[in-house]
């Protein structure tokens, strides 16, 4: 069985592939790979080669010692998508797993909009190019810097409602900068970005922990669902360990 790993800054994603699909088995704090080492792949299902995008060195490196094969994904291992046009060599592992999912579901130019610790933006043109995209700080790292360079700013909770422009607390303020912010630079991403692909009306996939709250508060955004970064995962898999998926 081929494990699939997407470990993010925050939430790590388990999965396997399973006729040429990623399905989800659980998520796991990051955290818990630097407290186990390799010796978190013993809970991992199976016992063959495994595929992880990792966008913590920290993990990476006590990954790279596990006794089962472990393949790190980066964008020379990727035939599905055209990364020609960007300095592949500083892509997070999910973002290019991102994009590859994006070109195996959507013909022509498509935009996702990750939505995690941070957010980002994957933008392909038709044909599977990779354009290029953002990073700006996730809800509750935007939180999180508020509370700790200022003197006075509490660490707020997350909401999922959209709030009111008008806080008449402090808690309500930072909600109405941070949460109704956010949308808004989301928002006027996705905006420009369809503007440099000539595509006005392409479609735009929102994944991630977070993504439901951007898929109510932006029109036009779909669910990407659940499993889409481990999907791109999947068919980078699928071709480099054909044997042991079955293939």
């Amino acid at each position: 069985m081929v494990t699939l790993l997407n470990i993010g800054n925050t939430h790590t994603q388990v999965g396997h592939l399973e006729g040429g699909r990623a399905v989800l088995d659980r998520v796991m704090p990051t955290a818990s790979w630097l407290e186990g080492g390799g010796a978190a792949l013993s809970a991992c299902p199976g016992d063959g080669p495994v595929l992880a995008a990792c966008v913590v060195p920290a993990v990476r490196e006590r990954l790279a010692g596990a006794a089962r094969r472990v393949v790190f994904l980066e964008a020379g291992l990727v035939t599905e998508v055209d990364f020609n046009r960007v300095d592949s060599s500083t892509l997070g592992a999910d973002r290019i797993a991102n994009a590859v999912a994006a070109a195996a579901l959507v013909a022509g130019p498509v935009v996702v909009v990750d939505c995690g610790t941070c957010i980002t933006t994957e933008v392909l043109s038709a044909g599977g190019r990779f354009e290029g995209g953002a990073i700006l700080p996730g809800r509750s790292l935007w939180r999180r810097a508020l509370c700790s360079h200022t003197g006075q700013l509490p660490l707020v909770e997350l909401a999922e409602a959209t709030p009111a422009p008008l806080g008449r607390c402090t808690r309500d303020a930072i909600l109405a900068g941070v949460d109704l912010g956010i949308l808004g630079a989301v928002g006027r991403l996705v905006a420009a970005s369809r503007q440099a692909l000539g595509a006005p009306d392409c479609r735009v996939l929102a994944v991630g922990g977070d993504a439901g709250y951007f898929c109510r508060g932006l029109p036009g955004l779909e669910a990407g669902g659940d499993a889409f970064t481990l999907g791109g995962l999947a068919r980078v898999a699928s071709r480099l360990f054909a044997a042991a998926a079955g293939g």
